[in-house]
């Protein structure tokens, strides 16, 4: 039996395909753990990687991949132009690729759907072509708000 070293007074039940909480119990059986260690470890770690929830949190892409991209290339293309932060298409891919995403991939992995969600747009110039980054937008979980500003309760 586990130890109740947590709150039992809170439960809480869900359904999870049965090769997936195979694979949990042979996970937590290698840690010496139960599941509901397990599931409570995993809960913690994911709560804490969210961080402060009272801050506004930034507008990110679902897919884990673009979003890393998205606040690469924010961060990157820091100098604005005129109103328009950007930055080299070719210096784009260049940060972009990595051992799960060849150079030649990125394009059509990264930054194509960044372009078809909205987080970046790509335009010829007069020598090169540009990655124009869109500006951070913040989410307090209910509304939009201007990056710095407060979140209201």
């Amino acid at each position: 039996m586990g130890r109740m070293d947590h709150d039992p007074s809170s439960r809480v039940s869900f359904g999870c395909p049965d090769e997936l909480l195979e694979m949990l119990d042979e996970i937590a059986d290698r840690e010496d753990k139960n599941r509901s260690e397990k599931l409570r470890e995993l809960v913690a770690n994911e709560v804490e990687a969210r961080g402060d929830l009272t801050e506004p949190q930034p507008m990110l892409p679902d897919d884990e991949r673009l979003a890393d991209a998205y606040r690469l290339l924010h961060k990157r293309a820091s100098a604005p132009h005129k109103t328009k932060r950007r930055v080299r298409l070719e210096a784009a891919k260049n940060k972009l690729y990595d051992n799960t995403t060849p150079k030649s991939a990125v394009l059509d992995e990264i930054i194509k759907p960044l372009e078809s969600e909205g987080y970046i747009s790509v335009e010829p110039g007069n020598q090169s072509v540009w990655v124009f980054v869109q500006p951070m937008r913040y989410t307090d979980g209910e509304d939009i708000v201007e990056p710095g500003e407060k979140a209201v309760a």
